[in-house]
C-alpha cells in the first residue's frame, strides 16, 4: 500500500500534475485563437504606418507654409513708415498699391509673407521701398496732409506681429496737423460752407499759406469792427472829468 502511494506520489503533487495538465490543455486550446488574431495585428501595424505618414506629410506642409514677419509702423502727417526687420532677405517681392502693401521673401531658412490692407489710400507714385542687409523699409506718401491715423490697417483686430515703431512716430507734427484740420473745419462752418468740400478742394486737407493769410486778415478786420462798435457804445469819460473841474473852479470863484 505504501509502495503504491509512494509511486503515485503525495496528493499535493498529484493535484499539481493534474493542474499543470489542465493548463497545458487550455494553452493548447488558446493557440488557434492567437493565430487567428495575426491578421488584426497586421492591420494595426498598417494603420499606424498610415497615421505616421500622414503626420509627416502634415509637418512638411506646415514647414512649407510662409510665416508672417514682424511689422513695425510709424507716421507723420503726410507719410507712413513701415519696417520689416528681417536680415539677409533673398528673393524679396514688394508690391505697393493704393490701399494695399504686399511683401514676401526668404530669410535664414524660412519663407515670410504678409499683406497689409491699409486704412486709407496712399500716393503710389511718391512712395518707395528699400531692402538692405538688416530690414525692409517702406516710405509711403499719404494722399493729403491730415491728422495721424489711429491704426495702420482696416481690421481692428490687434495682431501680435503688428507693432508701433515709437522711433518713427512724430507726435508734434501729428498734433499740429490735427489743430490745422480742426481750424479749417470750424472756419468753414462759420462761413456756412460744407467742411468736407473745403477740405477736399484744398488738396492736402490743411489750409495753405494764402488761405491762412486771408483768414488772418479777415479775423483782424472783424476784430477792428468789434472794437469800433464797442467804442461807439462806450460813455466818454474825459468830458465828465473836465465838467467836474470846471464846476469846482466856478464854486471857488464864487466863494
Amino acid at each position: 500500500f505504501w509502495l503504491k502511494r509512494s509511486r503515485a506520489g503525495p496528493p499535493s503533487l498529484r493535484g499539481a500534475r493534474s493542474q499543470s495538465g489542465g493548463f497545458a490543455a487550455r494553452q493548447g486550446s488558446l493557440r488557434p485563437r492567437l493565430g487567428s488574431m495575426a491578421p488584426l495585428r497586421r492591420c494595426g501595424m498598417t494603420a499606424l504606418a498610415v497615421w505616421a505618414s500622414s503626420l509627416a506629410a502634415a509637418a512638411v506642409e506646415l514647414s512649407d507654409e510662409a510665416k508672417v514677419p514682424l511689422v513695425k509702423w510709424g507716421q507723420k502727417s503726410d507719410k507712413l513708415y513701415i519696417t520689416i526687420p528681417l536680415p539677409d532677405v533673398t528673393d524679396p517681392e514688394v508690391r505697393i498699391e493704393e490701399k494695399r502693401v504686399f511683401f514676401s521673401g526668404h530669410s535664414r531658412g524660412s519663407d515670410y509673407e504678409v499683406t497689409l490692407d491699409l486704412l486709407r489710400g496712399i500716393n503710389v507714385s511718391e512712395s518707395k521701398h528699400v531692402v538692405n542687409q538688416w530690414s525692409v523699409t517702406c516710405e509711403l506718401a499719404k494722399l493729403r496732409r491730415e491728422p495721424c491715423w489711429k491704426r495702420l490697417i482696416k481690421d481692428k483686430t490687434q495682431y501680435a506681429w503688428l507693432k508701433k515703431d515709437h522711433e518713427r512716430i512724430y507726435e508734434e507734427d501729428c498734433q499740429h496737423a490735427k489743430e490745422e484740420w480742426r481750424d479749417t473745419y470750424f472756419y468753414a462752418k462759420l462761413e456756412g460752407k460744407d467742411p468736407t468740400k473745403v477740405m477736399s478742394t484744398e488738396g492736402d486737407g490743411a489750409p495753405g499759406p494764402q488761405a491762412m493769410q486771408e483768414k488772418q486778415s479777415k479775423e483782424q478786420e472783424a476784430w477792428e469792427q468789434k472794437l469800433q462798435s464797442f467804442r461807439k457804445k462806450a460813455v466818454p469819460r474825459t468830458s465828465k472829468k473836465k465838467s467836474k473841474r470846471r464846476s469846482s473852479k466856478a464854486t471857488h470863484t464864487e466863494l
